[in-house]
């Protein structure tokens, strides 16, 4: 279930983009392991997401600040909800470890949301800037 960069994920904003290669590498890295490898990394990944991300959710939040982005609330709600079921996650691996299903649970919605926010909300935002420059 890798995620394989196309056109289809790119905003066309160079950092950005570099941005989103790196957290799908990442994820990627975690898809491929075995099992005993992901109960070692995850623990990784969760302190990745919770810097790496931020700041990526910063840059094009202040992407959108600074062109006057006019549904700017609406994608940080998004930003927010992504980030309030990653700290959800980040406690629950803090008590119980890696299990199975806090494993799946990572990568099911680091794969399922990325893809989506990307190739929906975050193009929308391409797009806008493009069309301003």
């Amino acid at each position: 279930m890798e995620i394989y960069w196309d056109e289809s994920l790119s905003t066309g904003v160079e950092l950005l983009d570099k941005q989103h290669k790196e957290i799908i590498a990442r994820i990627n890295t975690l898809l491929t392991m075995t099992d005993e490898e992901k109960e070692q990394e995850l623990d990784k990944l969760l302190r990745f997401f919770g810097g790496y991300v931020i700041d990526h959710f910063n840059a094009e939040e202040s992407y959108m600040i600074k062109h006057k982005y006019p549904r700017y609330d609406e994608h940080k709600e998004e930003h927010m909800k992504f980030l309030k079921s990653y700290s959800s996650l980040k406690r629950l691996f803090d008590k119980e470890g890696a299990t199975e299903l806090i494993i799946t649970a990572t990568q099911n919605q680091a794969v399922d949301w990325l893809v989506k926010h990307i190739r929906h909300t975050d193009r929308d935002v391409a797009d806008f800037l493009r069309e301003r420059e």
